[in-house]
Parts: C-alpha cells; structure tokens; sequence
C-alpha cells in the first residue's frame, strides 16, 4: 500500500510539474507574440537616444576643433609674416618667435589630429546607429503598407499610407545622412602604396585620393559661399549700425532705449558673425593645404605606376 501511495503521489507531482512548466511557456510565448511591437517602437526610441548622445558629443568636439582653428590661424599668420621679415635679414629675437610659434602650431595640430580620431569614431557609430533604424523603419514601411493593403477601411488605408510616407522621408533622412558621414570616414582613410602593390593596385588607389579631393573641392565650394554669405551679412550689419549711430548722432540729447539696445545687438551680432567668418576662412585654409598634398600623392603614385610599367613593357618589347 505504501508502494503504490507513493507512486501515486510521484505521478501526482509529476503531472503538476508538467503542467506548471506547460503553462509557464505558454505565459512565456504569449508575452514573446507580443514583444515584435513594442520591442521594435524600445529599440528604436533607444537608438534615437543614442543618436542623440552621438550628435551632442561630435557638436561638442567640433566646437572644441573651431576655437583650436581661429587660434592656429593667429599662429599661421604670424608664422608666415615672420618668415617674410627673417627673408630679408637674420634676426634672433624673429628667430625665436619663429620657434616658439612652430612649436605651439604643431600642438594645436596635434590637439586638432587627436579631436578628428574621436570624431572618426563617433561618426562610424553615428553610421552603424542610422542603418539599424534604417532597417527598422524598412519593416515598419513593410508591415503598414501590408495593412494597408488588407484593409477596406478607405480612412484606416488613407491613414496608413500617410504613415508610410512620412516614415519614407525619415528613412531617406538617414540615408543621405549615411552618405555624407562616410564621405567624411573616406577622407580620413590613409592610402598608401605597399610593396606589393602592382600597376593596377596603385591606380585603384589613385581613384579614392580623386574621390578625396572631390569632397575636399566640394567642401571648398560650400565654404566660399559661406564666406560671401558671411562677408554680405556683417556688411549689411554694419550698415544698420552706422545708420542707427548716425541718427543717434543727429537727435543729441535724446535716450531712445530701444535704438541703443539694438544697437548693443548688433555689436554682438557682428562679433560673432566675425568670430564665424574666421574659422571659415581657417577651413578653407586647412582644406586647400590637404587638397595640395593630396594632388602630390596623386602625382607620386602615377609615377609610382609607370616604374612599374615600364620595365614590363621593355620585356614585352624584347
């Protein structure tokens, strides 16, 4: 009797043990249904956090990089006055200066290297962040557009398809985004020619220092604009101050508290247009100098090419 009580009860546990592990994954399967939803809408509200982290942090260190600019730009000029004053006689105390300026440019510049490789970084997740919401919103088109279709509601599809165009515009958003940032890794990439790199080799890497110096001429193009923009805007500024001041002038002894208040605005309005137009100037500086060394690697390479070539061609020749 005590035997077949206890396989009774063994039998009991295991039939509850059973059922407890067959409701546990049905509550488990039920909860995993309903996860694509809004898993999806917590990965892409946590991606756009990301983003928005990422974005912050680059604004930040490229505001960091434009006061580094206007500041070696002072050093540049004066480098360069030095060396034309030093051209036309030895001088120690220039000499001195000179050294003393080289070495504070070359810290800047390093400063500026180390803030590009953490941008280089920042930008390569800011790529990896957009395709995973590129991909997101690719299967949000997908499943609204599939509702769609499916439903004979004329307001619920008109809905749905209004859905899908404005997710569209946010998807090509990103895209072009993705574009621009890896113009911006390509510019950072290193080409070099190896030892074992044959004629074919060489011109593949003379078309990525072309396509270098393509976004580096657009990115020249985009400035000068800025700068007559800029240069239009503090003239016409400047202009509104002289008249302002000019009126002031004519009603002596006369407070007119608006009139002076913008005529502080404009004060500062100008300074800071200014401070802008400078390190425009600055960029552009830096980026005709790259575009000069990159039109020497280009030169270096293609000679590179033709040594190559050319004692191949010789035993062709034989």
């Amino acid at each position: 009797m005590k035997a077949l009580a206890l396989k009774q009860h063994r039998k009991m546990k295991w039939i509850c043990l059973t059922t407890f592990l067959f409701l546990g994954t049905l509550w488990w399967f039920t909860i995993f249904v309903s996860l694509p939803i809004s898993a999806q809408t917590l990965t892409y509200s946590s991606l756009k956090n990301q983003l928005t982290q990422i974005v912050g942090q680059i604004k930040t260190i490229q505001a960091q990089q434009d006061d580094l600019l206007r500041k070696n730009k002072k050093f540049t000029d004066r480098i360069n006055s030095l060396k034309q004053k030093l051209q036309k006689g030895s001088n120690p105390f220039l000499e001195l200066q000179l050294k003393n300026d080289l070495r504070a440019s070359r810290e800047l510049a390093d400063q500026m290297q180390e803030m590009d490789k953490k941008i280089y970084g920042l930008t390569k997740r800011s790529i990896d962040v957009k395709k995973q919401l590129v991909n997101l919103l690719n299967m949000e088109i997908d499943r609204l557009s599939q509702e769609a279709n499916a439903t004979t509601n004329t307001r619920k599809r008109f809905q749905r398809l209004q859905d899908v165009i404005r997710i569209q515009k946010e998807k090509e958003t990103y895209q072009s985004q993705i574009t621009k940032e890896s113009n911006e890794l390509l510019l950072s990439l290193e080409v070099t020619i190896a030892n074992d790199d044959g004629p074919d080799d060489i011109l593949q890497k003379v078309e990525i220092l072309r396509d270098q110096r393509d976004i580096i001429r657009d990115k020249e193009r985009k400035l000068d604009s800025q700068i007559q923009n800029t240069q239009k805007n503090i003239n016409m500024q400047r202009n509104m101050l002289e008249l302002l001041q000019d009126i002031g002038r004519s009603e002596e002894g006369k407070q007119d508290t608006d009139r002076n208040l913008r005529i502080a605005q404009l004060y500062e309005e100008i300074t800071d247009m200014e401070a802008s137009l400078e390190v425009m100037i600055a960029k552009k500086e830096m980026w005709q100098a790259r575009e000069k060394i990159l039109a020497g690697k280009i030169e270096q390479f293609y000679q590179e090419a033709s040594k190559i070539l050319q004692p191949n061609l010789q035993r062709r020749n034989r």
